[in-house]
Protein backbone atom coordinates (compact mmCIF):
# COMPACT_ATOMS: atom_id res chain seq x y z
CA UNK A 1 0.00 0.00 0.00
CA UNK A 2 1.11 3.81 -1.04
CA UNK A 3 2.20 5.86 1.85
CA UNK A 4 -0.71 7.87 3.27
CA UNK A 5 1.19 10.01 6.10
CA UNK A 6 -0.73 12.72 6.54
CA UNK A 7 0.48 16.37 6.98
CA UNK A 8 -1.17 19.40 8.97
CA UNK A 9 -2.85 22.35 6.66
CA UNK A 10 -0.14 24.17 4.71
CA UNK A 11 -0.15 27.12 2.50
CA UNK A 12 0.57 24.65 -0.34
CA UNK A 13 -1.74 22.52 -1.88
CA UNK A 14 -1.12 18.74 -1.33
CA UNK A 15 -2.43 15.17 -0.99
CA UNK A 16 -1.12 12.18 -0.01
CA UNK A 17 0.77 9.65 -2.59
CA UNK A 18 -2.18 6.89 -2.09
CA UNK A 19 -4.92 9.69 -2.81
CA UNK A 20 -3.60 11.75 -6.10
CA UNK A 21 -6.21 10.42 -7.97
CA UNK A 22 -8.47 13.16 -6.08
CA UNK A 23 -5.62 15.41 -7.16
CA UNK A 24 -5.87 14.64 -10.53
CA UNK A 25 -9.99 14.82 -10.62
CA UNK A 26 -9.22 18.20 -9.29
CA UNK A 27 -6.67 19.07 -11.89
CA UNK A 28 -8.93 18.10 -14.60
CA UNK A 29 -11.51 20.04 -13.64
CA UNK A 30 -10.03 23.25 -13.80
CA UNK A 31 -8.31 22.08 -16.83
CA UNK A 32 -11.48 21.76 -18.39
CA UNK A 33 -12.93 25.21 -17.47
CA UNK A 34 -15.52 23.41 -15.48
CA UNK A 35 -14.62 25.63 -12.35
CA UNK A 36 -13.68 28.87 -11.63
CA UNK A 37 -12.16 28.56 -8.16
CA UNK A 38 -12.80 25.83 -5.60
CA UNK A 39 -11.12 23.33 -2.75
CA UNK A 40 -11.36 19.92 -1.79
CA UNK A 41 -10.62 19.02 1.74
CA UNK A 42 -10.19 14.75 2.98
CA UNK A 43 -9.44 13.56 6.42
CA UNK A 44 -9.27 10.10 7.22
CA UNK A 45 -9.75 8.17 10.40
CA UNK A 46 -9.13 12.26 11.93
CA UNK A 47 -5.82 13.22 9.74
CA UNK A 48 -5.79 15.37 6.91
CA UNK A 49 -4.85 13.24 3.61
CA UNK A 50 -6.14 15.65 1.09
CA UNK A 51 -5.82 19.54 0.83
CA UNK A 52 -6.44 21.07 -2.46
CA UNK A 53 -7.54 24.30 -3.84
CA UNK A 54 -7.08 26.23 -7.26
CA UNK A 55 -8.84 28.64 -10.16
CA UNK A 56 -10.26 32.48 -9.19
CA UNK A 57 -11.73 34.23 -6.52
CA UNK A 58 -13.96 35.72 -8.75
CA UNK A 59 -15.59 35.30 -12.09
CA UNK A 60 -13.30 38.19 -13.81
CA UNK A 61 -10.47 35.48 -13.00
CA UNK A 62 -8.19 38.18 -10.97
CA UNK A 63 -7.28 36.89 -8.41
CA UNK A 64 -5.97 33.17 -7.24
CA UNK A 65 -7.79 31.26 -4.42
CA UNK A 66 -5.93 30.81 -1.39
CA UNK A 67 -5.16 28.34 1.56
CA UNK A 68 -7.52 30.73 3.61
CA UNK A 69 -10.21 31.76 0.81
CA UNK A 70 -13.27 31.86 2.13
CA UNK A 71 -16.64 31.44 0.10
CA UNK A 72 -20.08 30.85 0.90
CA UNK A 73 -21.13 27.48 1.77
CA UNK A 74 -25.17 27.70 1.62
CA UNK A 75 -27.22 25.17 3.04
CA UNK A 76 -23.93 23.38 4.28
CA UNK A 77 -24.74 26.11 7.22
CA UNK A 78 -27.36 24.12 8.53
CA UNK A 79 -25.86 21.86 9.71
CA UNK A 80 -23.95 23.99 11.95
CA UNK A 81 -26.80 25.74 13.44
CA UNK A 82 -28.14 22.23 14.01
CA UNK A 83 -25.10 21.35 15.67
CA UNK A 84 -25.18 24.55 17.92
CA UNK A 85 -28.79 23.14 19.28
CA UNK A 86 -27.90 19.57 19.52
CA UNK A 87 -24.53 20.66 21.73
CA UNK A 88 -27.03 22.77 24.09
CA UNK A 89 -29.14 19.57 23.73
CA UNK A 90 -25.65 17.09 24.67
CA UNK A 91 -25.00 19.58 27.70
CA UNK A 92 -28.59 19.07 29.29
CA UNK A 93 -30.16 22.39 28.91
CA UNK A 94 -32.59 21.28 26.05
CA UNK A 95 -33.86 17.62 25.12
CA UNK A 96 -35.43 16.33 21.89
CA UNK A 97 -38.39 15.54 22.59
CA UNK A 98 -38.96 19.61 24.45
CA UNK A 99 -41.51 21.01 23.06
CA UNK A 100 -40.16 24.27 21.16
CA UNK A 101 -42.51 26.35 22.94
CA UNK A 102 -41.16 25.35 26.19
CA UNK A 103 -37.93 27.52 25.23
CA UNK A 104 -39.65 29.65 22.81
CA UNK A 105 -43.31 30.36 24.36
CA UNK A 106 -43.24 33.28 21.28
CA UNK A 107 -43.93 30.29 18.99
CA UNK A 108 -46.80 29.47 19.53
CA UNK A 109 -48.10 33.16 19.45
CA UNK A 110 -50.73 31.98 16.52
CA UNK A 111 -52.31 28.42 15.92
CA UNK A 112 -51.35 28.00 19.54
CA UNK A 113 -52.99 24.26 20.20
CA UNK A 114 -50.59 22.83 16.81
CA UNK A 115 -47.68 24.57 17.30
CA UNK A 116 -47.49 23.98 20.89
CA UNK A 117 -46.81 20.12 19.83
CA UNK A 118 -44.38 21.06 17.64
CA UNK A 119 -40.70 19.75 19.20
CA UNK A 120 -37.13 20.39 18.88
CA UNK A 121 -36.99 16.90 17.10
CA UNK A 122 -39.45 18.19 14.35
CA UNK A 123 -37.16 21.35 13.73
CA UNK A 124 -33.93 19.32 13.15
CA UNK A 125 -35.73 16.41 10.96
CA UNK A 126 -37.58 18.83 8.71
CA UNK A 127 -40.77 17.87 9.99
CA UNK A 128 -42.26 21.06 12.01
CA UNK A 129 -44.62 21.99 9.45
CA UNK A 130 -43.45 25.05 8.74
CA UNK A 131 -41.14 25.00 5.44
CA UNK A 132 -42.64 28.37 4.50
CA UNK A 133 -44.75 31.26 5.70
CA UNK A 134 -47.44 33.25 4.33
CA UNK A 135 -46.96 35.96 6.94
CA UNK A 136 -43.10 36.87 5.64
CA UNK A 137 -42.74 39.51 3.70
CA UNK A 138 -39.46 39.79 0.70
CA UNK A 139 -36.54 40.66 2.69
CA UNK A 140 -37.31 39.24 6.09
CA UNK A 141 -34.87 36.71 5.80
CA UNK A 142 -32.06 39.02 6.41
CA UNK A 143 -33.78 40.54 9.18
CA UNK A 144 -33.68 38.63 12.31
CA UNK A 145 -36.52 39.78 14.32
CA UNK A 146 -38.64 40.48 11.23
CA UNK A 147 -37.99 36.78 10.63
CA UNK A 148 -38.91 35.69 13.98
CA UNK A 149 -41.65 37.54 14.02
CA UNK A 150 -43.46 35.81 10.98
CA UNK A 151 -42.70 32.81 12.22
CA UNK A 152 -44.22 33.25 15.91
CA UNK A 153 -47.88 34.45 13.75
CA UNK A 154 -47.56 31.83 11.29
CA UNK A 155 -49.58 28.97 11.17
CA UNK A 156 -48.28 25.29 11.01
CA UNK A 157 -49.33 24.16 7.27
CA UNK A 158 -49.64 20.57 8.57
CA UNK A 159 -49.68 18.90 11.99
CA UNK A 160 -45.89 18.30 13.17
CA UNK A 161 -44.30 15.10 12.41
CA UNK A 162 -47.32 14.28 9.75
CA UNK A 163 -45.61 15.33 6.81
CA UNK A 164 -41.79 16.11 5.52
CA UNK A 165 -40.57 19.45 3.68
CA UNK A 166 -36.97 20.55 3.42
CA UNK A 167 -37.34 24.37 5.66
CA UNK A 168 -35.40 25.54 2.87
CA UNK A 169 -35.27 29.11 4.15
CA UNK A 170 -37.01 28.83 7.47
CA UNK A 171 -34.84 26.25 9.01
CA UNK A 172 -31.73 28.84 10.58
CA UNK A 173 -34.41 30.90 11.98
CA UNK A 174 -36.25 28.18 13.97
CA UNK A 175 -33.62 26.41 14.92
CA UNK A 176 -31.31 29.61 15.44
CA UNK A 177 -33.61 31.24 17.75
CA UNK A 178 -34.52 27.82 20.13
CA UNK A 179 -30.37 28.43 20.62
CA UNK A 180 -30.36 32.24 21.26
CA UNK A 181 -33.44 31.77 23.68
CA UNK A 182 -31.67 29.22 25.26
CA UNK A 183 -27.92 30.31 25.45
CA UNK A 184 -28.33 33.88 25.80
CA UNK A 185 -25.91 34.16 22.30
CA UNK A 186 -26.69 34.38 18.44
CA UNK A 187 -26.10 31.33 16.74
CA UNK A 188 -23.12 32.58 15.12
CA UNK A 189 -21.41 33.57 18.91
CA UNK A 190 -22.33 29.98 20.06
CA UNK A 191 -20.40 28.37 17.49
CA UNK A 192 -17.87 30.89 16.96
CA UNK A 193 -17.54 29.63 20.92
CA UNK A 194 -18.26 25.52 21.30
CA UNK A 195 -16.96 24.67 17.74
CA UNK A 196 -14.80 27.17 15.46
CA UNK A 197 -12.61 27.93 18.79
CA UNK A 198 -12.04 24.13 20.15
CA UNK A 199 -11.49 22.77 16.45
CA UNK A 200 -9.31 26.02 14.98
CA UNK A 201 -12.00 26.43 12.51
CA UNK A 202 -12.12 29.45 10.01
CA UNK A 203 -15.75 28.96 9.37
CA UNK A 204 -18.29 31.87 10.39
CA UNK A 205 -22.15 31.59 10.51
CA UNK A 206 -22.65 34.74 9.08
CA UNK A 207 -20.31 36.79 6.82
CA UNK A 208 -17.58 39.18 8.86
CA UNK A 209 -16.33 42.64 7.06
CA UNK A 210 -12.48 41.89 7.76
CA UNK A 211 -12.72 38.87 5.97
CA UNK A 212 -13.87 40.03 3.10
CA UNK A 213 -10.01 40.15 1.00
CA UNK A 214 -9.98 36.86 1.14
CA UNK A 215 -14.01 35.98 0.54
CA UNK A 216 -14.53 34.87 -2.63
CA UNK A 217 -17.28 35.85 -5.41
CA UNK A 218 -19.91 33.99 -6.58
CA UNK A 219 -20.94 33.39 -10.00
CA UNK A 220 -24.29 33.83 -11.09
CA UNK A 221 -25.69 36.81 -10.37
CA UNK A 222 -27.05 38.68 -13.35
CA UNK A 223 -30.45 40.33 -14.22
CA UNK A 224 -31.89 37.06 -15.01
CA UNK A 225 -31.43 35.45 -11.80
CA UNK A 226 -32.43 38.69 -10.18
CA UNK A 227 -35.83 38.45 -12.06
CA UNK A 228 -36.15 34.97 -11.49
CA UNK A 229 -35.90 35.87 -7.52
CA UNK A 230 -37.98 38.93 -7.60
CA UNK A 231 -40.72 36.90 -9.41
CA UNK A 232 -40.42 34.35 -6.55
CA UNK A 233 -40.51 36.73 -3.80
CA UNK A 234 -43.25 39.50 -4.98
CA UNK A 235 -45.22 38.10 -7.92
CA UNK A 236 -45.81 33.81 -7.19
CA UNK A 237 -46.57 33.58 -3.56
CA UNK A 238 -49.99 35.29 -3.89
CA UNK A 239 -51.35 32.88 -6.63
CA UNK A 240 -50.77 29.84 -5.06
CA UNK A 241 -50.16 27.49 -2.16
CA UNK A 242 -47.12 26.78 0.10
CA UNK A 243 -44.63 25.90 -2.11
CA UNK A 244 -45.19 28.83 -4.32
CA UNK A 245 -43.96 31.02 -0.17
CA UNK A 246 -40.39 29.39 -0.28
CA UNK A 247 -38.91 32.53 -1.49
CA UNK A 248 -41.16 34.86 -0.34
CA UNK A 249 -39.01 36.15 2.01
CA UNK A 250 -35.31 36.51 0.11
CA UNK A 251 -36.10 39.34 -2.35
CA UNK A 252 -34.83 39.78 -5.67
CA UNK A 253 -31.04 40.26 -4.05
CA UNK A 254 -30.53 36.50 -2.64
CA UNK A 255 -26.88 35.70 -3.51
CA UNK A 256 -24.16 35.97 -1.40
CA UNK A 257 -21.99 38.55 -3.18
CA UNK A 258 -24.66 41.21 -2.21
CA UNK A 259 -25.23 43.37 0.79
CA UNK A 260 -28.64 42.17 2.74
CA UNK A 261 -26.59 38.46 2.75
CA UNK A 262 -23.15 39.64 3.82
CA UNK A 263 -25.02 42.11 6.40
CA UNK A 264 -27.03 39.08 8.08
CA UNK A 265 -27.18 36.15 10.01
CA UNK A 266 -29.74 33.79 8.56
CA UNK A 267 -28.22 29.96 9.48
CA UNK A 268 -30.11 28.45 6.87
CA UNK A 269 -27.77 29.90 4.26
CA UNK A 270 -25.48 32.78 5.50
CA UNK A 271 -22.51 30.62 6.52
CA UNK A 272 -18.93 31.04 5.00
CA UNK A 273 -15.59 29.29 5.23
CA UNK A 274 -13.12 26.75 3.41
CA UNK A 275 -13.28 22.96 2.32
CA UNK A 276 -10.73 22.20 5.35
CA UNK A 277 -12.92 23.35 8.08
CA UNK A 278 -16.35 21.55 6.23
CA UNK A 279 -13.89 18.27 6.21
CA UNK A 280 -13.00 18.96 10.02
CA UNK A 281 -16.05 19.57 11.47
CA UNK A 282 -17.04 15.72 9.59
CA UNK A 283 -14.29 14.49 10.79
CA UNK A 284 -14.68 15.12 14.17
CA UNK A 285 -18.25 13.68 14.12
CA UNK A 286 -16.69 10.58 12.42
CA UNK A 287 -13.95 10.53 15.74
CA UNK A 288 -16.61 10.10 18.35
CA UNK A 289 -17.31 14.18 18.76
CA UNK A 290 -13.52 14.79 19.20
CA UNK A 291 -10.73 16.15 16.97
CA UNK A 292 -7.02 16.77 17.83
CA UNK A 293 -7.73 16.75 21.54
CA UNK A 294 -10.51 18.91 21.47
CA UNK A 295 -13.94 17.46 22.73
CA UNK A 296 -16.56 18.86 21.40
CA UNK A 297 -19.89 16.47 21.13
CA UNK A 298 -20.22 13.88 23.93
CA UNK A 299 -19.46 9.85 22.31
CA UNK A 300 -22.93 9.39 23.20
CA UNK A 301 -24.04 12.67 20.79
CA UNK A 302 -21.59 11.89 18.08
CA UNK A 303 -23.22 8.28 17.74
CA UNK A 304 -26.76 9.98 18.05
CA UNK A 305 -26.08 12.02 15.30
CA UNK A 306 -24.36 9.09 13.37
CA UNK A 307 -27.98 7.38 13.87
CA UNK A 308 -25.84 4.29 15.55
CA UNK A 309 -28.88 3.29 17.13
CA UNK A 310 -31.03 3.62 14.23
CA UNK A 311 -30.86 5.25 10.95
CA UNK A 312 -33.68 7.23 9.42
CA UNK A 313 -36.09 5.50 6.82
CA UNK A 314 -36.81 7.01 3.15
CA UNK A 315 -39.59 9.20 2.89
CA UNK A 316 -40.62 11.51 0.79
CA UNK A 317 -39.49 14.80 0.78
CA UNK A 318 -42.36 17.62 -0.28
CA UNK A 319 -40.19 20.68 -0.70
CA UNK A 320 -37.96 19.49 -3.36
CA UNK A 321 -39.98 16.66 -4.69
CA UNK A 322 -37.14 13.87 -4.11
CA UNK A 323 -36.89 11.22 -1.79
CA UNK A 324 -34.32 11.70 1.64
CA UNK A 325 -33.14 10.14 4.57
CA UNK A 326 -32.92 12.90 7.51
CA UNK A 327 -31.71 12.37 10.56
CA UNK A 328 -30.98 15.37 13.46
CA UNK A 329 -30.48 18.40 10.94
CA UNK A 330 -27.98 16.09 8.29
CA UNK A 331 -28.93 14.50 5.95
CA UNK A 332 -28.01 10.32 5.21
CA UNK A 333 -26.82 9.20 1.90
CA UNK A 334 -29.36 9.29 -0.76
CA UNK A 335 -29.41 10.91 -4.45
CA UNK A 336 -30.22 13.74 -5.42
CA UNK A 337 -30.71 15.62 -1.99
CA UNK A 338 -27.54 13.94 -0.66
CA UNK A 339 -25.08 11.97 -3.01
CA UNK A 340 -22.23 11.40 -0.31
CA UNK A 341 -20.65 8.26 -2.14
CA UNK A 342 -21.29 4.17 -1.93
CA UNK A 343 -21.85 4.30 1.54
CA UNK A 344 -25.61 4.69 2.86
CA UNK A 345 -24.46 5.65 6.26
CA UNK A 346 -22.84 8.33 5.45
CA UNK A 347 -24.21 11.88 6.47
CA UNK A 348 -23.58 15.07 6.01
CA UNK A 349 -25.36 18.52 3.89
CA UNK A 350 -24.78 19.52 0.38
CA UNK A 351 -25.53 23.59 -0.38
CA UNK A 352 -26.91 25.60 -3.09
CA UNK A 353 -24.16 25.43 -6.56
CA UNK A 354 -22.14 22.28 -5.59
CA UNK A 355 -21.12 22.56 -2.01
CA UNK A 356 -21.18 18.95 -0.37
CA UNK A 357 -19.86 18.32 3.60
CA UNK A 358 -20.00 14.76 4.92
CA UNK A 359 -19.05 11.97 7.34
CA UNK A 360 -18.82 8.32 6.48
CA UNK A 361 -18.32 7.13 9.98
CA UNK A 362 -17.72 2.97 8.69
CA UNK A 363 -14.56 4.47 6.61
CA UNK A 364 -13.25 7.33 8.65
CA UNK A 365 -13.95 9.71 6.11
CA UNK A 366 -14.57 14.07 6.67
CA UNK A 367 -14.97 15.52 3.87
CA UNK A 368 -15.81 19.38 2.27
CA UNK A 369 -15.76 20.93 -1.12
CA UNK A 370 -16.76 24.32 -2.04
CA UNK A 371 -17.02 26.44 -5.12
CA UNK A 372 -18.19 29.30 -6.75
CA UNK A 373 -19.14 28.52 -9.87
CA UNK A 374 -22.62 27.67 -9.16
CA UNK A 375 -24.04 25.02 -10.45
CA UNK A 376 -27.47 25.84 -12.54
CA UNK A 377 -29.99 23.27 -12.95
CA UNK A 378 -30.78 23.12 -17.13
CA UNK A 379 -33.58 20.44 -19.07
CA UNK A 380 -30.86 18.15 -19.88
CA UNK A 381 -29.30 17.71 -16.19
CA UNK A 382 -31.86 18.36 -13.31
CA UNK A 383 -29.21 17.32 -10.53
CA UNK A 384 -29.49 19.86 -7.73
CA UNK A 385 -25.93 20.51 -7.24
CA UNK A 386 -24.01 18.82 -10.18
CA UNK A 387 -21.65 16.12 -10.11
CA UNK A 388 -18.13 17.84 -9.45
CA UNK A 389 -18.21 16.93 -6.03
CA UNK A 390 -19.26 13.41 -6.36
CA UNK A 391 -16.14 12.90 -8.91
CA UNK A 392 -13.93 13.92 -6.36
CA UNK A 393 -15.74 11.51 -3.81
CA UNK A 394 -15.69 8.96 -6.25
CA UNK A 395 -11.65 9.36 -6.51
CA UNK A 396 -11.45 9.31 -3.13
CA UNK A 397 -12.74 6.50 -1.96
CA UNK A 398 -10.97 4.64 -5.62
CA UNK A 399 -8.07 5.60 -3.39
CA UNK A 400 -9.12 3.76 -0.72
CA UNK A 401 -9.58 0.60 -2.78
Amino acid sequence: MQDVTPRRPTTTPWAAPQFSAVERAFQEMHASGEEIGSAVCVYLHGEPVVDLWGGCMEPERRRPWQHDTMVSTFSACKAMVALCLLHLIDNGRAGLEDPVVAHWPEFAQQDRHAKSQVTLRHLLEHTAGLPTARTNRPGDVYNWDRMIAALQRAPLIWPAGSRTAYHAVTFGHLVGEVVRRISGQMPSAYFDRHFAGPLGLDYTMRFLPENGPRTARCDGYDWKVRLRCGVMSYLLPPLGGWKMQYFRPCGSRYHPDTAPWRSAEAPAITGFGTARDLARVYAMLGNGGMLDGARVLSPEMAAQIAGLSGRPAIVDELGTGTRARIGLGLFFNLGPIADLGPNPNSFGHCGMGGTTSFCDPDAGIGFGYVCNHLYQPTRADTSIIGDRALRLIDAAYASLR
